[in-house]
């Protein structure tokens, strides 16, 4: 008889990891004939191997490829965020002028696992993946986009912010929600927004603001676009059009010579508006006629009270300005345009801003702008209080165990902590704050030594006697030697409620070590809860993040993402956009609307 064969045994998943992965398919490939559907599935492998970052991961031994078969999946395993978006653009230009190659791409950072297919071959699965497949299904060809986690990272780097243009949430498989971000530089990705989520978010937009819409009846306004630029014209007409139903009297000039008549007369136009509306686009930022429109708008402001309001409206575009608008631009507020479907919410918030009583320019009073950027200091006099105000002070007053405060980038999570700390020592509570951005590298490095240096700034903070490294034991772990001092040394030596702020927590995401941290935090809550009278209950955690933790945890019943007080910032809407506007004398006006109709003066160039 001839030998028996070992049974095959498969190896158990590994440990996840943190991978950043590129997702691409070939659109439309299963309605194509069998014969076509090898000669695309060959050009779009040979494009991405001949690109520069497939090459170099996979030297580094840092990118694992998998097959889908009318597409595949990049997971790179490297600490570069930026490796996915790079191999994007280089596959969509490689693949630009290939005939009847059209491929979409879904971006996406989160946990994967290593294991062994059938035939023991290195494999990858797990929720990454699948995340970055829907992300991609939302896409049409041509298109590159990404979940609102993967490019939160790349926001930081100001080479690629300007090429990301937010498409808001929609709905995917199983009724989840994601926030999507579309990737277009001018050649590669498309700048449209996809087909599958425009049509079913329109119609619920445009229902829902059409009923909220208020009149602006009784004001001049004047549109400032550039001529045959799209989408510019293509906005015009639909705010042209919804302006209309609003009850506004709509004049389009429509003059195609320049001439010295024609400048008086739309410089008279924008004197005599209530408000100027520039649709700003990388197109009509780069118009010297856009920058002297907006400069005549700015002087008659300074001279007129106020008036006109600037409201500017950003056409799928969210770049820095040129030097000419900067100085007038910057420190207003504007309402962001990202395609059709943004066209009634846009209309809206414009009639709400045109119906609101304008407040008069104390002129008497000059007052320095604030450079942008960071933080709100506590005395500012453009900080707008918004609910969540109220709901921070509320749970730090009850002394809540845990308080989450969530939100995008640059949303005001931090302004809002500082004043939940303020009003906290107010009350005579003792604060600590730890903001995770100003950790080194080194700090990172291990539990242990990220648990000394949370404890040493602790101790700094507080005045503390003793510090981690006078009580840690070496035959204890981290998590018990950390947990032992906060409870010991740091609580108990209080005698008094401690509110620890933690910031910028979205660092600690991507440690491998993340999850035991987070997991700690979450046996203090539970602690607290079993036993009233231990020393846990005088301890407020206040935790702020900006990216979606549920795609980083592995198990959030092992997190304090799940409990506690939630505090969720939201986009400001114009209205708290003009009261802060009305602070610095932006866009007040105090002349009495009484045509009784709304002349929209359009000035194309």
């Amino acid at each position: 008889m001839g030998e028996e064969s070992a049974p095959f045994t498969l190896e158990p998943p590994s440990k996840p990891e943190m991978a950043h992965v590129l997702f691409t398919d070939v659109v439309g490939y299963s309605r194509l004939p069998s014969d076509e559907q090898p000669g695309l599935i060959q050009q779009l492998r040979q494009a991405v191997r001949n690109s520069i970052e497939y090459n170099r991961a996979h030297d580094d031994h840092s990118l694992i490829c998998l097959p889908t078969g009318d597409g595949m999946a990049l997971v790179f395993f490297d600490s570069d965020v930026c490796a996915p978006v790079r191999a994007a653009v280089e596959i969509s230009l490689a693949l630009r002028d290939g005939k009847g190659v059209a491929v979409r791409m879904g971006l996406h950072t989160g946990l994967v696992y290593r294991v062994p297919d059938i035939n023991g071959a290195e494999n990858v699965s797990g929720a990454g993946i699948n995340f970055a497949q829907r992300v991609m299904d939302c896409g049409d060809a041509g298109h590159i986009l990404m979940s609102q986690v993967h490019a939160s990272f790349l926001c930081e780097f100001d080479a690629i912010r300007p090429h990301l243009h937010d498409l808001g949430e929609t709905q995917v498989k199983h009724g989840v929600r994601i926030r999507l971000v579309n990737y277009f530089d001018g050649k590669a990705g498309q700048p449209n927004r996809p087909k599958k989520i425009d049509e079913s978010e329109r119609k619920s937009v445009e229902a829902g603001a059409a009923k909220t819409r208020p009149s602006c009846t009784g004001a001049k306004v004047a549109l400032i676009y550039k001529r045959n630029v799209e989408p510019d014209a293509a906005l015009l007409h639909e705010l042209e059009s919804e302006l209309t139903k609003c009850g506004c009297q709509v004049f389009v000039d429509r003059h195609l010579q320049v001439g010295l008549d024609w400048a008086k007369e739309i410089e008279r136009a924008l004197r005599d508006a209530d408000a100027v509306i520039p649709l700003l686009s990388p197109m009509a930022v780069t118009s010297e006629m856009l920058a002297f429109e907006m400069e005549v708008a700015n002087n008659a402001a300074q001279h007129q009270g106020g008036r006109p309001r600037i409201l500017p409206v950003r056409v799928n575009w969210e770049g820095p300005l040129p030097n000419t608008l900067t100085t007038i631009l910057d420190p207003i507020q504007y309402t962001l345009w990202r395609g059709a479907g943004d066209t009634a919410n846009v209309v809206a918030e414009l009639a709400t801003a045109l119906a609101a009583q304008p407040q008069p320019v104390n002129r008497a009073v000059s007052r320095a702008v604030e450079p942008p950027g960071g933080a709100v200091p506590l005395d500012s006099q453009y900080y707008i209080e918004r609910p969540t105000d109220a709901e921070l002070h509320a749970a730090i007053e009850r002394h809540d165990s845990i308080v989450l405060i969530e939100g995008a980038r640059q949303m005001g999570k931090t302004s809002l902590l500082s004043r939940g700390l303020q009003r906290a020592r107010k009350n005579g509570v003792r604060v600590a704050c730890t903001d995770f951005q100003t950790l080194n590298v080194s700090d990172l490095t291990s539990l242990e030594s990220f648990f000394i240096t949370l404890g040493t700034a602790l101790a700094n903070q507080l005045d503390l006697e003793k510090f981690p490294e006078d009580v840690w034991r070496a035959k204890s772990g981290p998590n018990q030697n950390f947990e032992n001092y906060v409870r010991r040394e740091v609580l108990r030596s209080l005698q008094r409620p401690l509110v620890w702020a933690l910031d910028e927590v979205d660092r600690l995401f991507t440690c491998p070590f993340g999850s035991e941290v987070f997991g700690l935090f979450r046996s203090w809550h539970n602690a607290r809860a079993l036993d009233p009278e231990s020393p846990w209950r005088g301890l407020t955690q206040i935790i702020s993040y900006a990216t979606e933790a549920h795609l980083f945890i592995t198990d959030l019943n092992q997190s304090p993402f799940n409990v506690g007080t939630r505090v969720t910032i939201a986009t400001a809407n114009l209205s708290d956009h003009r009261i802060s506007s009305d602070s610095c004398g932006c866009w007040a006006d105090n002349r009495t609307w009484s045509d009784g109709r709304c002349m929209i003066w359009l000035c194309a160039r």
